[in-house]
């Protein structure tokens, strides 16, 4: 017979803090702080410089992630408005070009855009830059092409420059997110260990612990914040709740290359159900979306969302009233 758990054994603070770095550093900065405005006792002073390097830690990951993520959109809308760049006014000015040198009947030209327009307008990112990477070797060695190809080979190098600056922005973000996780999970056992230490100290007036514990921070059992970083199209599950459709909004922040879809369950599935709402987060976007619009019911209020395309998307949605 499996044993259970008992309460008074387990690591509270994770249990608080899990999924919600925003309550972990408000979390451990007022413990901290509580525990240096008692320095004065010696007690109080080791437990206060055992803790506080695990607070300063998690606080640098902290900023770091942050600033991460504040960056990276940025980042990602150059490489959309380069693609935006090729699908509109680059590729007809070249097409255009070219059509002045080899009529589109001719076998010259079906040889170097044998799809016309189509490929550089459509698809995902990296079948277009194949497209870029195509029309330049369809162009190597004509020297009537050679201006046209050479304005192609800057317009590729500018794009691939922007998506490995991406790319690099995404794998820092990923590292961030797992090197944050680590620190908040070491901040956690380090108030653990302070509450023994404090257990201790305080074993005949308990009451006396409340003081070095925001307990208004953690009694904040509804959480309001999730992040999540999807890297393929599976769904991913974020929550749980009972809300107000009516006063109740959802603030979605997507950053990435791909658009990512949300929507409710009744809990027995993660797949959206045939003819079910949902709604579409467009890539690098910051917007509110009323609950109705994705299927929200009292037996429908199970949150998933699922990334359309391959590559990093990080996700961040707040509960707002």
């Amino acid at each position: 017979m499996a044993s259970e758990n008992w309460i008074r054994s387990d690591n509270f603070i994770d249990n608080s803090t899990d999924d919600n770095y925003k309550l972990a550093f408000e979390i451990f900065n007022e413990f901290d702080s509580r525990l240096m405005n008692s320095k004065e006792d010696a007690d109080i002073l080791e437990y206060y410089n055992f803790f506080n390097p695990f607070k300063e830690a998690y606080d640098e990951s902290y900023v770091l992630l942050n600033h991460l993520n504040s960056t990276s959109p940025s980042n990602t809308l150059y490489v959309k408005q380069l693609i935006e760049r090729l699908r509109g006014i680059e590729i007809q000015k070249w097409d255009v070009a070219i059509q002045t040198i080899y009529t589109r009947e001719s076998a010259n030209y079906k040889s170097i855009l044998p799809h016309f327009r189509h490929p550089f307008q459509n698809g995902a990112i990296n079948k277009r830059v194949d497209s870029l990477k195509n029309l330049i070797i369809a162009m190597e060695g004509d020297i009537k092409l050679s201006e046209i190809r050479l304005e192609v080979e800057e317009f590729y190098s500018s794009l691939i420059l922007a998506i490995e600056k991406q790319e690099l922005q995404f794998l820092k973000i990923d590292s961030a997110v797992i090197d944050l996780e680590k620190k908040r999970l070491e901040a956690s056992e380090g108030v653990m260990y302070v509450y023994g230490k404090l257990i201790s100290k305080y074993y005949k007036n308990l009451r006396s612990i409340d003081a070095y514990f925001p307990i208004d921070l953690l009694q904040k059992v509804l959480q309001d914040l999730f992040m999540a970083t999807l890297k393929n199209e599976k769904e991913r599950y974020l929550f749980k709740r009972t809300l107000d459709i009516d006063t109740d909004i959802l603030q979605v922040k997507i950053i990435g290359e791909n658009s990512v879809i949300g929507y409710f369950t009744n809990g027995l599935t993660d797949q959206l159900e045939k003819d079910g709402l949902f709604v579409t987060f467009p890539p690098n976007t910051l917007n509110k979306y009323p609950l109705s619009e994705m299927g929200y019911s009292s037996e429908r209020h199970h949150f998933y969302i699922l990334q359309k395309g391959s590559g990093t998307s990080i996700v961040t949605i707040k509960i707002c009233s």
